[in-house]
């Protein structure tokens, strides 16, 4: 979690001396296509654990200058357990700048585990369907290079809450 912290210390430190006036960004706009690595940080966890992290990718499709549709996957292995999700969904972006995207989205995925996950002291089979929504934004550094912080929150079976994680992406946008 500290790394987590002081990475976003560094990119707002960043942002606020890079030459915002210098481009504007040419990645949020219809047809465009965005790629991204990310790190998520899961913030709480109803089963009582201190949280954990993963890398994996997302691939983003502009269906309009303000609508993406976008899927992801990533597996991680904890301990000897192999876990992964995939997910599709929509993100809808508003108050569009030169420099700075922010969007709200939500996504339906599917996640499988090889281990046991307790929700409330209950065991919950993970092998789960669920949605999460989700709120970020783009700070672009070049015209199609950003930085996209993402803050969210998960439901297992569309109805128990599970966990709030925090995301930095590394994003790419082409045509």
């Amino acid at each position: 979690m500290n790394f987590l912290k002081k990475a976003v210390a560094s990119l707002l430190i960043l942002g606020a001396i890079s030459q915002a006036g210098t481009f504007e960004q040419n990645g949020v706009k219809e047809g465009n296509n965005r790629v991204s690595v990310g790190l998520t940080s899961i913030i709480d966890n109803d089963d009582g654990s201190d949280g954990s992290g993963t890398l994996y990718g997302q691939y983003g499709r502009f269906v309009t200058d303000d609508i993406e549709v976008s899927s992801y996957i990533f597996t991680s292995l904890n301990s000897g357990d192999v876990d992964y999700q995939i997910a599709i969904g929509a993100n809808y972006y508003f108050l569009k700048t030169p420099t700075l995207t922010p969007y709200v989205g939500a996504q339906y995925y599917y996640t499988d585990s090889t281990r046991d996950v307790k929700v409330n002291g209950k065991k919950v089979d993970f092998s789960s369907n669920g949605n999460n929504i989700h709120i970020g934004a783009h700070k672009f550094f070049s015209e199609n290079f950003a930085i996209s912080p993402e803050i969210g929150s998960r439901f297992v079976d569309f109805t128990d809450y599970t966990n709030t994680y925090a995301n930095i992406y590394l994003t790419y946008f082409f045509n």
